[in-house]
């Protein structure tokens, strides 16, 4: 049984950590390069960074922050937002991130995947998928319009853009984004028959219980924010609670 993943998520904005609801109402979460430290000290996997204004504001990301967190950590950092050029993914590589994350500028740029892919390999790419679910039907957000898009497909646009060499997926379930009402394992699992890559699933986790749940159900990969924000949790108490629970976790 492979090892499961706990990663946190930081959400960048004006240099500052938020945390929000459905992709709003942020809330200040603290200074990035600090929580960082403590994350990587108290044994994240890996971190994931985004910088969630630079698609929307056309501008690239916060490469300093990038820099400061870099410092602090001894886990690999996925680094995201804005990054619309293969000039820029390899910034944010020389800046600290072992990986990038590509979400709208995909959306944008398909070919923009196979470049990244080409000059950095598979294992440099994230694929961030956001998708809610609407009347039954799986559909793309965009954060940039603040709703969904009709195009393309989630489903043929997974299969397009592992085609194109994205090596990992991180598929946030927007609805259940700071909810805390569990993660969304079928979701999950729709994204987990379409392709082998590794999946990160992110939304919704509100207590340590959610977690087993969704590593019982198979989720091998989660992507942790309110939960260790706006309580008394930290990555101590997870890991320590999911071993506990007989589930095989990273040394």
């Amino acid at each position: 049984m492979p090892a499961n993943r706990i990663i946190p998520t930081l959400l960048l904005r004006n240099g500052r950590l938020v945390k929000g609801v459905r992709f709003s109402d942020h809330r200040d979460a603290g200074a990035p390069a600090t929580t960082s430290r403590a994350h990587s000290a108290q044994g994240a996997d890996e971190i994931v960074v985004v910088d969630i204004d630079a698609s929307r504001e056309g501008r690239q990301p916060h490469f300093a922050v990038l820099e400061a967190i870099s410092k602090e950590v001894q886990v690999p950092v996925t680094f995201g937002g804005g990054i619309a050029s293969v000039a820029l993914a390899r910034r944010a590589l020389e800046s600290g991130a072992d990986k990038i994350a590509l979400t709208t500028t995909a959306l944008d740029r398909p070919d923009l995947i196979d470049d990244a892919a080409h000059a950095f390999g598979a294992q440099a790419v994230v694929l961030g998928l956001d998708l809610v679910w609407r009347d039954g039907v799986l559909r793309l957000y965009d954060h940039r319009l603040r709703g969904t898009v009709d195009r393309p497909n989630p489903v043929e646009w997974v299969k397009e853009a592992v085609s194109r060499g994205v090596g990992e997926i991180r598929v946030m379930a927007v609805d259940r984004e700071g909810v805390r009402e569990g993660f969304d394992v079928p979701l999950y699992a729709s994204i987990r028959e379409l392709t082998d890559v590794p999946i990160i699933l992110e939304g919704g986790a509100g207590n340590l219980t959610h977690i087993a749940e969704a590593m019982k159900a198979g989720v091998d990969s989660v992507g942790l924010g309110t939960l260790l924000v706006f309580s008394d949790n930290n990555l101590v108490k997870v890991r320590r609670f999911l071993e506990g629970a007989g589930l095989p976790m990273r040394p």
